[in-house]
């Protein structure tokens, strides 16, 4: 074997596996059309019936760009798209432009999610829909996905009895989330909320607004500081399916009750109550 044939033979594998990625993307972005494209019409046929010709080609221009998102959120992307123009072309404008970075924070489920919160919003008031979409995504990072499908049911919820709480719980549930490094504990204070929105809608966005200062007087109890956060919210759970809001008072109260007791006693007190 000559040099040239040793150096053809040495690189074959690398080669192969090139050749290999190349065709996986190829065949990654021949799925991501072939789904678009029935969807892709779908939304052509909203534009031709609702829009100017310069609208029209705004929106397509967009849709085009979909194209470069994996195939779920491409394909779900246009069919919320196609929905928010029917609501308002500027809403559906606003969306497609602010996909692309929302795509790479959400899954294709919470896009979907995200998307009916905007159509929901724009519904009632479209500038307030596109002021969602502009704002964007992006400080979900913080906020863990368990966590985050449900912070869009809390607001969906929310959005049913008050619009401006459902706004202002889905801009400082990224703060809030930021309260504790613990996924399950931020999960377990969602779960609440929910149950508590279900009711009410002020209480459930008390409960979680105070939970900031629940945990920070949480901390003093140090090594057992989650445990006790967990006993805590199995009370506060239990309290929101018996009776809504009073969790949150119960909530709002823990500091203050627990102020001068240990944790054993903190835990059996918590044993008592529920």
């Amino acid at each position: 074997m000559n040099e040239r044939e040793r150096d053809e033979h040495d690189n074959a594998p690398t080669n192969n596996a090139d050749a290999e990625a190349k065709a996986t993307d190829v065949e990654q972005a021949s799925d991501a059309d072939d789904a678009a494209r029935p969807l892709d019409e779908a939304l052509r046929e909203r534009l031709r019936a609702t829009a100017g010709q310069g609208e029209r080609r705004t929106l397509t221009a967009l849709a085009r760009e979909l194209s470069q998102l994996p195939a779920d959120r491409a394909r779900v992307a246009l069919e919320v798209s196609a929905a928010l123009a029917g609501v308002g072309l500027r809403v559906s404008r606003a969306f497609l432009r602010a996909v692309p970075a929302a795509a790479r924070v959400l899954s294709a489920d919470d896009l979907r999610a995200w998307g009916e919160l905007g159509r929901r919003l724009a519904s009632a008031d479209a500038e307030t829909g596109v002021s969602f979409f502009n704002a964007g995504v992006a400080e979900l990072r913080v906020v863990p996905e368990a966590a985050r499908a449900l912070l869009f049911q809390i607001c969906t919820r929310q959005l049913t009895l008050s619009t401006a709480v459902a706004i202002e719980t889905f801009a400082r549930a990224p703060a809030i989330a930021q309260t504790t490094s613990d996924a399950e504990l931020l999960t377990s204070v969602f779960n609440v909320t929910l149950e508590i929105a279900r009711r009410s809608a002020t209480h459930s966005a008390d409960f979680l607004n105070q939970t900031p200062h629940v945990f920070a007087h949480l901390a003093k109890f140090e090594t057992v500081q989650t445990k006790i956060a967990h006993a805590a919210l199995a009370l506060a759970a239990a309290f929101a399916v018996r009776a809504g809001g009073v969790a949150s008072d119960l909530w709002a109260t823990l500091p203050t009750a627990t102020e001068n007791l240990s944790a054993d006693q903190v835990l059996a007190l918590f044993a008592q109550t529920e």
